[in-house]
């Protein structure tokens, strides 16, 4: 199969990393479908206009239509603050991501997710953390183009695709961030807390209720 068929579901936040990762893999001829997502108490939708500022400075590396999916994450990271561990946020919010990101995948017919993960980088990036991923992704990979990289490594290559006068404006945080999150995460404890939700049923509504945009 020639690349310039290969789509792949990037994972795109408003950070720095995210799109040099998807920015990598397009170079090398393979279709982004962006995947991000908002929570409702950025009443500016600063994340939002972002993402589609990233996103359209991205379309310049593919002739390729690009599809961006925006999902309203709030609902489901009330649950996970209402029903499961508070110091297990960060991975099991990571875990329902990657959810989605496969069952978007099926739809668009890929089994390739890109995400901008830095080793170590944050609290859902350390080692361990990474590993319980591990199990949810049967029958798909994911790419982390990034893992080995420094931040100024990004840097450097954010601002020469010309991504850094956006990727580091200033916009909503999550304010779901657990006050001590887990880095070193147990997967028996991972599978508990999930047991406490329809995880399926939360993928299906969250796909249901998405914000499609072409460009």
């Amino acid at each position: 199969m020639n690349n310039e068929t290969i789509q792949f579901i990037s994972l795109l936040s408003g950070g720095l990393d995210s799109p040099v990762a998807a920015y990598l893999m397009m170079k090398r001829g393979f279709k982004p479908i962006f995947l991000s997502f908002l929570t409702s108490d950025d009443k500016q939708q600063t994340m939002k206009k972002k993402v589609i500022q990233i996103t359209q400075i991205l379309t310049k590396f593919t002739e390729e239509r690009i599809k961006l999916y925006f999902i309203n994450h709030d609902s489901n990271l009330n649950l996970f603050k209402a029903k499961c561990e508070r110091k297990l946020t960060c991975i099991l919010c990571k875990r329902l991501m990657i959810r989605i990101a496969k069952e978007i995948g099926e739809i668009h017919n890929t089994n390739i997710i890109v995400t901008g993960d830095i080793l170590g980088e944050q609290a859902s990036q350390t080692l361990d953390n990474l590993y319980v991923y591990n199990n949810l992704i049967e029958n798909f990979m994911i790419i982390r183009p990034l893992i080995g990289w420094d931040k100024q490594e990004v840097i450097n290559l954010n601002k020469k695709i010309g991504l850094f006068e956006f990727s580091s404006q200033k916009s909503a945080s999550c304010q779901f961030n657990p006050q001590f999150p887990e880095t070193h995460a147990k997967f028996n404890e991972v599978i508990q807390s999930e047991s406490r939700l329809d995880l399926n049923n939360e993928v299906k509504r969250s796909i249901e209720q998405a914000e499609i945009l072409e460009f």
